[in-house]
């Protein structure tokens, strides 16, 4: 499945004006009447990333869709395992969902 960045042939650090070019140029070349699905696709595509909100919405809420088998064998290929105390194991499950809660449940105190 190809990402709205990907649809419209712009980086993900475009701007609005690239943004709104790019869709133009993929409407010209791809008109409603020539191929609704594909339109379709492009439209919704620009929908999800034509402003900066629309980009942090699509950020936040558009995660792309992983096989479950490759996220465990990702998982399982740490190169180092995790030693955790039975301590920091339970601030691990009780912490949000904040990146810097759990960065820091994780990281063992030097001594």
């Amino acid at each position: 499945m190809n990402t709205a960045y990907e649809v419209l042939n712009v980086a993900t650090t475009a701007n609005d004006a690239e943004i709104k070019q790019a869709y133009l140029r993929q409407v010209k070349d791809n008109p409603p009447d020539r191929d609704q699905e594909k339109f379709q696709l492009i439209h919704g595509a620009y929908s999800a990333i034509k402003d900066h909100k629309s980009r942090v919405s699509h950020a936040l809420f558009a995660l792309p869709k992983r096989s479950f088998d490759v996220l465990v064998d990702q998982i399982l290929q740490a190169e180092q395992p995790a030693n955790l105390s039975t301590e920091h194991f339970n601030q691990l499950l009780s912490a949000s969902i904040d990146d810097t809660t759990l960065l820091n449940a994780t990281v063992t105190p030097e001594k």
